[in-house]
């Protein structure tokens, strides 16, 4: 995996805030323990189910819905309660609404402005109390960056599912590129290329380029500058016959070879026999 974020598993962590904070308050309770209890034990089941499939490589699903009922649950259970923070699990399910709408969640953050509102004139004209300022000036801010929050983790998720897409797509590219060249190259280009360091990447890589080049380069093409008769001389030349031999063989006299031999090391700009017919393998005239 090129890539180490998993929103997936990003997501459950959020989750898993769910059960800890309802536990953690009942430090702050001294009665009414059973509903945080109780809030906490049904979302850690349902944590603990959500890993076991991501573990079974299931699809994580929508949890949405069930956060924000444990969240309107605990505001309602606790709404009388002045030394609980009533929605101390709106953040987290304002952060998946976030996430699973691929949107800045206005409808969730503007539902949690009106739970405060509710909250505090509930605390004053119920309970003859009254919140710190600061609380609802906080706790609206916190509304707001877990929106942000899980609009971000949506985002880096389809990154990263585009660009896991384009790394396999890679992989598969170059190991249909090796796979064709490997034979044009000293040693098997994929191990390195795929998993070795950034220096041996970069000198493998241009192995492959240089592969590359060659298979795709077009043919040497030279025109034919020597004549029929020329030709027949050079191949017979290149059998190692003599003249007198060559000249039998087609029916010439001695001296018309030599001409013809002449006319060759002319061409070929030889001044022997090993040099015409290096030049003329060269060339693709006679077999290598």
């Amino acid at each position: 995996m090129y890539y180490s974020l998993d929103p997936p598993k990003v997501l459950i962590g959020l989750r898993f805030t769910v059960p800890i904070l309802c536990f953690a308050e009942l430090i702050n309770l001294s009665r009414d323990i059973w509903p945080a209890i109780g809030i906490g034990t049904l979302a850690l089941i349902d944590v603990l189910w959500c890993i076991w499939q991501l573990h079974r490589s299931t699809a994580i699903v929508n949890s949405c819905v069930r956060d924000i009922l444990y969240a309107l649950a605990f505001y309602i259970l606790y709404l009388s309660s002045p030394n609980v923070p009533g929605l101390i699990l709106a953040p987290i399910a304002i952060a998946e609404g976030a996430y699973w709408f691929a949107t800045f969640n206005i409808q969730l953050v503007g539902a949690g402005f009106l739970l405060i509102g509710f909250r505090m004139w509930s605390l004053h004209h119920l309970m003859h109390t009254f919140p710190h300022p600061n609380w609802p000036i906080i706790m609206t801010l916190l509304l707001v960056i877990s929106s942000l929050f899980g609009y971000l983790i949506r985002q880096l998720s389809e990154s990263h599912r585009k660009l896991q897409h384009l790394y396999d797509n890679s992989l598969i590219a170059i190991n249909e590129f090796v796979s064709t060249l490997d034979a044009h190259v000293d040693q098997s280009l994929t191990p390195d290329l795929l998993t070795g360091d950034a220096h041996l990447v970069k000198e493998r890589s241009h192995d492959l380029a240089l592969a590359l080049k060659q298979e795709l380069a077009p043919p040497i093409t030279v025109p034919s500058v020597l004549t029929p008769r020329e030709q027949e001389v050079l191949n017979l030349m290149a059998q190692d016959y003599s003249y007198r031999t060559i000249a039998h063989l087609l029916h010439v006299s001695p001296g018309t070879v030599r001409a013809h031999v002449a006319s060759i090391y002319r061409k070929a700009d030889a001044h022997n026999k090993e040099e015409a017919l290096t030049w003329a393998k060269h060339c693709g005239l006679i077999p290598s």
